[in-house]
């Protein structure tokens, strides 16, 4: 069975729900305001008037709307709220709240076609905490967790808003689109970001670490697929891993070291 054919059972599915659920409120509807009527009518007598009979309906259509309406309005929010936490759980990371690998990519890739449109700069940058291990291995890994989250709360301040996306490629590594920049301007960016974090005392509940990170600064040019400047940009973390930590590494006709 194709994709197509499924999506389309899918969405007849939904139209016959929702026509079933539309005849269901119109007859709940209907019901309540015919005894409505007939309880107004048992106790107050037929109207008399035009006006008295014009009161009296839009008094029975209140009485029926209201309770309709709050129903209506009651399900209609758990459904918005229902959709919106699950599009935020399929698209972050659930420890640090940054977006995940997937959700990434997709911004990427949207970001990439924008480029090749309008001849825009665009880096991607791949960081690493440097010797992360020894910092669970010495703290736990509750006090691990804690570094993760400060980092990407200390690396989502030192970015340009909307500009910018971050997410958390994976363990202790995360990953950086930077829009409307050149190499020179992301390499600074970077590297203003790598003494924040050198600079940050992380305590919690009485234990202290200090954390480095190591940078891979790529340009992601129009005729290169998003992955293959995420690749290049890993060779370039690789690189300042190699060359001591705690660097910043961009392609080779810009270093900017520690």
């Amino acid at each position: 069975m194709s994709q197509s054919y499924r999506l389309l059972q899918a969405d007849n599915g939904a139209v016959s729900r929702a026509l079933i659920f539309f005849g269901f409120v119109i007859a709940a509807a209907l019901s309540l305001a015919v005894l409505f009527a007939v309880a107004i009518t048992q106790f107050f007598g037929v109207p008399a008037g035009q006006d008295d009979f014009m009161l009296t309906t839009v008094v029975i259509a209140a009485c029926v709307a209201s309770p309709m309406a709050a129903l209506a309005a009651q399900n209609q929010y758990r459904v918005d709220r229902y959709q919106t936490t699950l599009e935020a759980m399929a698209s972050t990371d659930p420890l640090t709240g940054l977006l995940n690998r997937r959700a990434f990519k997709s911004l990427a890739e949207e970001e990439l076609e924008r480029m090749r449109r309008t001849d825009s700069g665009v880096c991607l940058v791949l960081f690493d905490l440097d010797h992360f291990k020894q910092v669970n291995d010495t703290h736990g890994h509750a006090f691990g967790d804690r570094v993760l989250t400060s980092i990407a709360n200390i690396s989502h301040g030192a970015l340009r808003g909307p500009f910018d996306r971050l997410g958390r490629w994976g363990g202790e590594e995360f990953i950086i689109l930077l829009s409307n920049v050149t190499l020179e301007q992301a390499s600074g960016v970077c590297e203003r970001l790598r003494k924040r974090i050198a600079g940050s005392d992380l305590t919690f509940n009485g234990q202290s670490a200090r954390v480095t990170a190591s940078f891979g600064v790529a340009q992601l040019h129009p005729e290169m697929g998003l992955q293959d400047c995420i690749e290049k940009a890993d060779r370039l973390l690789y690189e300042a891993k190699k060359n001591g930590r705690n660097c910043v590494r961009c392609e080779p006709r810009i270093r900017t070291a520690a």
